[in-house]
């Protein structure tokens, strides 16, 4: 990888003086500042709606992205000789948000709400990836919740169940109570219409806004990895950022409102955006991915590590509640 790295590395009009590897990715300090470069997998067709995102950023006055540079031909992909396909990419001397520190994840949801005004782009003519099926939420709740149902019932028929069976059998009832209830709100919620106006509007979402993603450096904010863009409902956005937030933090009620404050602040939320907000929250997804983690996993052995979580997300469950209904008062 490394000498298939030195022919890429030659393709651009800069001069590395040391490299080091960083997560899935090689950080190069050069002449001209930092870059990362990395194997490209997506289409070039997908890098093009990526990089036109981040350019319509960037002429909005944020330009703390990770863009593409051209090599010596124009191009943004370099082959390697080898079949693979490489970018290099604008890199900033900063570190990933602290999901602990509560300025900071504050300053991290006002930030999404600043490029979430920006990334509407209307009719200009920029082809997104079309994966329309996020903006279907109730289809995912229903399925989720059937697979819920169904490794119950598995778990239920066999005759030696594990610890971790044990569990899930003792917490179902809880949680997919839950999802059923998230299901109906959602229904109620008037979500349809919201995806109809993302799509009208362009709306595009990050996919991907989570602590590995946003970088800090003093005071400033660097939004990276783009490669889960898309057009949709950009409150998702905000619900993926406050679950991991929460979980982080064992669902601190402070924490969690004042993301969503901070995000206000920025960028306010409609009606139905908060209901479909709520409706996420409500909705038991860490609980519903160990059960699939286990369902399509080997069921002869399962990793510690996911039965601890399994009873870690349980023992939450009371802060959870409680933030759950404080946040209803907020947005409902």
């Amino acid at each position: 990888m490394e000498d298939k790295l030195d022919e890429v590395i030659k393709k651009y009009p800069v001069k590395v003086k040391s490299r080091r590897r960083i997560r899935g990715a090689v950080l190069l300090d050069t002449d001209k500042g930092l870059y990362m470069a990395k194997i490209y997998t997506a289409s070039k067709k997908r890098l093009l709606f990526e990089e036109e995102i981040k350019r319509i950023l960037t002429s909005a006055g944020y330009g703390n992205v990770d863009y593409a540079i051209k090599n010596v031909g124009g191009e943004l992909l370099t082959d390697d000789g080898n079949g693979n396909k490489w970018i290099v990419k604008k890199w900033y001397n900063s570190v990933e948000c602290d999901i602990k520190d509560i300025k900071k994840v504050m300053l991290a949801s006002s930030n999404m709400a600043a490029i979430h005004k920006i990334m509407v782009i209307g009719n200009r003519g920029i082809v997104p990836s079309a994966r329309t099926d996020k903006l279907d939420i109730e289809s995912l709740f229903k399925r989720h919740n059937r697979e819920i149902k169904k490794v119950h019932n598995y778990i239920r028929g066999k005759k030696q169940k594990n610890d971790m069976e044990i569990c899930l059998l003792n917490s179902y009832q809880d949680f997919s109570g839950q999802g059923k209830i998230a299901e109906e709100f959602l229904k109620e919620s008037g979500y349809g219409s919201l995806g109809m106006e993302a799509l009208k509007n362009g709306s595009v979402l990050h996919g991907s806004y989570n602590y590995h993603n946003i970088m800090l450096s003093d005071s400033q904010v660097i939004t990276t990895n783009f490669e889960k863009a898309d057009i949709g409902l950009q409150v998702m956005d905000l619900y993926d950022f406050i679950r991991k937030v929460m979980e982080k933090n064992s669902w601190n009620m402070d924490m969690g409102i004042s993301v969503i404050e901070a995000y206000k602040k920025e960028r306010e939320l409609g009606e139905e955006e908060k209901k479909v907000l709520y409706a996420l929250l409500l909705y038991p997804e860490k609980y519903w991915k160990l059960v699939n983690f286990y369902y399509n996993g080997k069921k002869s052995w399962m990793p510690a590590k996911n039965y601890e979580k399994l009873k870690r997300i349980c023992s939450q469950e009371q802060e959870r509640h409680k933030f759950l209904k404080e946040v209803k008062k907020l947005l409902i």
